[in-house]
């Protein structure tokens, strides 16, 4: 997947949950979906949930605002 268009990192708070979103795992981008947010003393975090490379069902994880960008489109 290439790099998403959108960078918007500084907030997830403005998206409606749940959201389809971009993420950077391990420097790569994959589809996955915001199901919430959380402003944190070091910044915003999103737990995000995705297929992961082993093709599990799905994976959920609390991610940096700086490793989620919204789907073009607002998802």
């Amino acid at each position: 997947m290439t790099e998403p268009v959108d960078h918007d990192t500084y907030r997830l708070d403005h998206l409606q949950l749940p959201a389809h979103v971009h993420i950077r795992i391990h420097g790569d981008w994959r589809s996955g979906w915001l199901i919430a947010s959380d402003h944190q003393l070091s910044g915003w975090h999103g737990l995000v949930q995705y297929q992961d490379e082993e093709g599990q069902p799905e994976t959920t994880t609390w991610l940096p605002a700086e490793e989620i960008a919204a789907a073009v489109g607002g998802g």
